[in-house]
């Protein structure tokens, strides 16, 4: 993959041939436990940045890729991070798509944080030191990424990067049809749309089919391919969403899925874990609920309800405000 290019013309893969093994100094730049295309896309972008502009820096992953996420990787010939598996004690890491500590590695908590590019609320983490931290109300990481690049003049974006960083954004905004879609998201794209070198909609319709695929995936994979752990008002949950063009694709999985969840929640101490199943062509989401203590219903339909950060979450919020414990 060719990177972020100097004015200069030194590549990012010149820089990295240049660093002799991995070491304390390195900053090891990731998204949050079972990646999104958001995630994966704007480490290898980030990180590239970074070593772009002398600071050393290596991309990783904290999960599988999803086939959404093989896709757009494909198609700007990127190869996927690593898989993080070291301790991170003591390590310089850069975050990019989460603040929370339950979405990260168990050694999170000690790691130094020196850096937080994000688009969600403030999370759980608390660094041991002022990292750079850029944290905007726009609906993808990648848009803030890309707003950084832009106004950085030692740096020019390749095509693969460019690509990577269009496919995180309509992703994350569901090909700007999201609540969360903000101008500034709009605007991104607009930028690169005509810089991946290929037809956009073709990208755009493969990356759909991708998005909303189901096949040749169990439902361990499936309830895991897009989960996130939260604490809210004390309740620990896992909210797990998959994204379908249509409801009734669902429906030969969904007696597994449900199985899996209460055996998720069983096998990790949850008090809950939710799935939401979110129709994109209605816009609208039903969510399922393992065995708990907090909601009475088993399962529930939301008109209008797509987003898991703008919509799910704070409905989530406002029911759990009012249970016991």
């Amino acid at each position: 993959m060719s990177g972020i290019v100097m004015k200069n013309q030194t590549t990012f893969s010149a820089i990295s041939s240049a660093l002799s093994g991995e070491s304390d100094d390195v900053i090891r730049v990731f998204g949050h436990l079972n990646p999104d295309s958001d995630s994966i896309c704007s480490a290898l972008v980030v990180a590239d940045w970074l070593n772009a502009t002398g600071r050393a820096a290596r991309p990783y992953r904290l999960g599988e890729l999803t086939p959404e996420t093989r896709y757009i990787l494909n198609a700007a010939g990127a190869p996927q991070p690593a898989l993080l598996t070291e301790p991170l004690t003591d390590k310089k890491v850069w975050l990019v798509d989460f603040t929370d500590v339950e979405q990260g590695p168990s050694t999170l908590a000690q790691s130094d944080v020196v850096g937080i590019i994000d688009h969600h609320r403030i999370g759980t983490l608390i660094t041991k030191n002022p990292p750079d931290c850029w944290i905007r109300a726009v609906g993808c990481c990648a848009t803030i990424v890309l707003s950084l690049l832009m106004a950085d003049s030692r740096v020019v974006l390749s095509t693969a990067q460019a690509t990577l960083l269009l496919g995180a954004i309509l992703s994350d905004t569901v090909v700007l049809t999201s609540p969360t879609t903000t101008p500034q998201d709009r605007q991104a794209v607009a930028t690169l749309r005509d810089s991946i070198g290929q037809d956009y909609d073709t990208f755009v319709s493969g990356l759909l089919r991708a998005k909303t695929s189901l096949q040749g995936q169990s439902a361990a994979q499936l309830l895991h391919r897009d989960a996130k752990q939260y604490r809210i008002h004390g309740v620990s949950l896992l909210l797990s969403q998959l994204e379908l063009r249509d409801m009734a694709d669902v429906a030969p999985c969904l007696p597994a899925l449900l199985q899996e969840a209460e055996q998720t929640r069983q096998a990790t101490g949850l008090d809950m874990v939710v799935l939401m199943l979110t129709d994109i062509t209605h816009r609208n989401s039903t969510l399922y609920f393992s065995e708990n203590h907090f909601i009475e219903t088993s399962k529930i339909s939301l008109l209008g309800m797509t987003s898991r950060k703008k919509d799910i979450l704070p409905w989530l919020t406002d029911c759990l405000a009012v249970q016991p414990g």
